[in-house]
């Protein structure tokens, strides 16, 4: 890919900090229109690594999950203005992982079981254990601004000032535009995916460290109070899709309903067990509001492309 002729700033690991805070001091001061290269580690920022084993990920700190790289200081921005950010490049450096954490994702309640998948990335694609193939997707996690109020914020919950959306197309050649809400908007970024299912819906995707090239443009006076996004490529399952669906009044339960009837035949299929069936579901299964009209019940899907089958 070619860029245009301008300077790229160059952030990494001694630029990393863990909560959204407007107070937090920028490492850096660009110009609109300026290009920023980040090297973000990995979700767990190192707590794990290519040896690590499911007895490691049970005991992960969680305090330590999801750190920022930046914040960046835009000349010029202020409350009202928006940053449009437009992905350049996204590069997984090498390997990545993914599983369940200890009380966290949409079925956690129910399937407690702890799981490590360590995965090497550097084929551009990876395969399931019945030799299904599908390839990367690098997309970014956690991008924004630092939010209107005082205070420390979570890194892991998104808010109108962006954050971890987890939107999977947010990949090479889109755009996202994000509100300011203070004076330099504070941009920062990391929490790279080398593949992510619509909804991430065991709690991960695979969580990878990546270079992440972005240019960063100003637009005064935007009048956006939520973000927005172009994106150039949302890749279908080509061959289609088997959908296991839930059905009824409540969408947490609908969604819930429909992960749980696509994992037994995942696994039967995949030949492994459901625990590990539901992990693959984070990366490649896409939950969707089919119908939400008819009330007093919702119509959800859990979609999964039919070559696990």
């Amino acid at each position: 890919m070619t860029f245009p002729a301008r300077t790229i700033h160059q952030l990494g690991d001694a630029h990393k900090h863990k909560t959204w805070n407007r107070q937090q001091p920028p490492v850096l001061t660009i110009q609109s229109g300026e290009q920023v290269s980040l090297r973000a580690p990995d979700a767990s920022d190192g707590e794990l690594h290519r040896a690590s084993t499911t007895d490691d990920i049970a005991q992960i700190d969680y305090r330590n999950l999801d750190p920022l790289v930046g914040p960046i200081y835009v000349e010029g921005a202020k409350p009202g203005d928006a940053l449009q950010i437009t992905v350049l490049e996204l590069t997984p450096l090498g390997w990545g992982w993914s599983g369940l954490l200890p009380g966290f994702g949409l079925l956690s309640d129910e399937i407690t079981d702890p799981y490590l998948k360590v995965w090497e990335l550097d084929a551009g694609h990876i395969e399931t254990p019945n030799g299904a193939r599908f390839d990367l997707h690098p997309m970014i996690g956690c991008i924004g601004v630092a939010p209107a109020a005082d205070g420390d914020f979570a890194t892991i919950t998104p808010t109108n000032a962006a954050g971890n959306i987890d939107v999977r197309y947010l990949n090479t050649g889109a755009t996202l535009t994000i509100p300011v809400f203070n004076d330099g908007a504070l941009l920062s970024a990391a929490d790279g995916h080398a593949l992510q299912g619509e909804g991430e819906i065991s709690g991960t995707a695979i969580e990878c460290p990546m270079q992440m090239t972005l240019q960063v443009d100003l637009i005064p006076h935007a009048g956006l109070d939520a973000p927005e996004l172009l994106v150039p490529d949302t890749y279908p399952a080509q061959e289609g899709y088997r959908i296991f669906t839930g059905i009824g009044p409540d969408l947490m339960t609908a969604a819930r309903d429909a992960t749980r009837r696509a994992i037994g035949p995942l696994a039967k299929a995949q030949h492994i067990s459901e625990v590990e069936a539901y992990a693959l579901t984070g990366i490649l299964a896409e939950l969707r509001i089919h119908e939400i009209v008819d009330l007093p019940n919702w119509v959800v899907g859990c979609m999964l492309p039919q070559r696990l089958f």
